[in-house]
């Protein structure tokens, strides 16, 4: 009796050995996005949260980071699996120059486009700053250390022929940069993201604002040295109180990962994106126009094998 109460107990937990092997199954990662209130963390936690639910065995949690090249770091000290960044900061992290410089990252792939992010120079309609040299004395914000937007105020000012130390900069995230600005301690801030951005929508509800016109030969001269800029036009009434079109650049952000991640996993998460384009398509105004003919374009990096493999297996079915 003894021996077959011992077997019996042998196998229920046998058993539920057995099943919590199965129900383990469920891998768990997290998603680097950038500040709080930016378009990174909206549609990153949005994506995440979007393939989490689609996925019974994949679990995406997004966290809140200082953006692009934060994330980078974060990938290679194991903190983050994958990351959202801009395509300029991937390019020139994977080929090792500004802030990589000499250490080039030539383990990151490319997952997907996520969103086109335009730049905004946003500044105070009374500040008398109507041009980039108007700067020079003035108080602002361009980002969080380690955000693309740092980068790309560094590379306008050289084609502006202003110099960025003789402007006092703060380098906090949107939603302390609108406080600042609201509060009338800067003049202006820069945000980076989808047409309309949130956080210049905001603003320009409670204070009367401007954009910097990012045109003409400054533009022309940033898009021939930079070969991942691309020229945009934000139409007149975006905003409100600023009734003219406004020419400024683009980047494209995208979702990446390490080249060792599982090529089953970055499948699976390519494969329920675009299987499911136009619930995609509503989860934020930035994802309206992602298709599958602008998934791999401009990105700075190579695709990851699981995405390709997904963006090969559609392409064979036309």
């Amino acid at each position: 009796m003894k021996r077959i109460t011992i077997i019996i107990i042998s196998l229920i937990i046998f058993l539920i050995c057995f099943a919590g092997i199965g129900f383990s199954q469920e891998h768990m990662y997290v998603l680097g996005t950038a500040s709080t209130g930016g378009t990174f963390n909206y549609i990153g936690s949005a994506l995440a949260n979007f393939i989490s639910e689609k996925l019974e065995d994949i679990d995406i949690r997004a966290i809140t980071t200082g953006g692009s090249n934060v994330n980078i770091r974060l990938l290679n000290e194991g903190e983050i699996d994958f990351g959202m960044a801009n395509s300029l900061s991937l390019y020139f992290a994977a080929e090792g120059k500004r802030l990589w410089e000499g250490k080039p990252q030539s383990h990151l792939r490319a997952i997907t486009r996520t969103h086109a992010a335009s730049i905004h120079y946003v500044v105070r309609k009374d500040s008398g700053i109507k041009t980039f040299e108007d700067l020079i004395g003035t108080r602002g914000n361009t980002d969080v250390v380690g955000g693309t937007p740092r980068l790309i105020h560094s590379d306008i000012c050289k084609f502006a022929g202003v110099d960025p130390n003789k402007m006092a900069q703060t380098n906090v995230g949107y939603k302390q940069a609108l406080d600042l600005f609201r509060d009338g301690h800067i003049d202006w801030f820069l945000a980076s993201g989808s047409v309309p951005e949130s956080n210049v929508t905001e603003i320009a509800y409670t204070r009367d604002i401007d954009i910097l016109d990012i045109g003409g030969e400054l533009r022309e001269n940033l898009l021939e040295a930079v070969p991942y800029y691309f020229p945009r036009t934000i139409p007149a009434g975006t905003y409100k109180g600023i009734d003219r079109p406004v020419e400024t650049i683009d980047t494209v952000a995208a979702i990446w990962c390490d080249v060792s991640m599982s090529e089953e996993i970055v499948y699976k998460i390519t494969k329920v994106i675009y299987d499911n384009i136009d619930e995609v398509r509503k989860l934020h105004v930035g994802l309206s126009d992602l298709s599958l003919e602008n998934a791999t374009g401009g990105l700075g990096i190579p695709v990851h094998p699981g995405a390709e493999k997904y963006y090969q297996e559609v392409a064979g079915k036309k």
